[in-house]
């Protein structure tokens, strides 16, 4: 190797860092941005955490010359991620759907003993029938 290759590297890491760097202001500044909703909060907050983990991955790790199996790995693995990130997502949106069934079981913890919410039994259906009629 040539003095001048391990420059070109070195360059590069140089550049990759103060890159880091200066995606890891931006992730400090956006902390003060108020962006309205948790899904642009998490959006913006995980975009420039792949920028970064791009970054270290392709140069820190090598991982740019590699062959099509390590691309066709990590598309495998962000795939899988979103999948996992959508499931939450699902299961909220279903019990939001179905509040009213639950909301029966749910009371207010009165006697301040430390709790948010304690169970309380559901409500009973009335029934027409009285005991000792016929």
């Amino acid at each position: 190797m040539s003095d001048h290759n391990i420059e070109s590297h070195i360059k590069v890491y140089w550049n990759v860092f103060f890159a880091l760097l200066a995606f890891t202001g931006l992730t400090v500044g956006v902390t003060l941005i108020e962006f309205g909703s948790v899904f642009w909060t998490l959006f913006v907050g995980l975009a420039i955490a792949c920028v970064k983990g791009y970054l270290v991955s392709a140069y820190f790790m090598h991982l740019n010359d590699e062959t099509k199996t390590i691309y066709s790995l990590l598309i495998m693995s962000v795939v899988f991620l979103a999948v996992l990130m959508t499931i939450p997502m699902w299961w909220r949106s279903s019990g939001e759907a179905h509040q009213v069934q639950y909301e029966q079981y749910i009371g207010v913890d009165l006697d301040d003993k430390g709790g948010y919410v304690i169970f309380k039994e559901p409500k009973k259906p009335k029934s027409d029938n009285k005991k000792g009629k016929y």
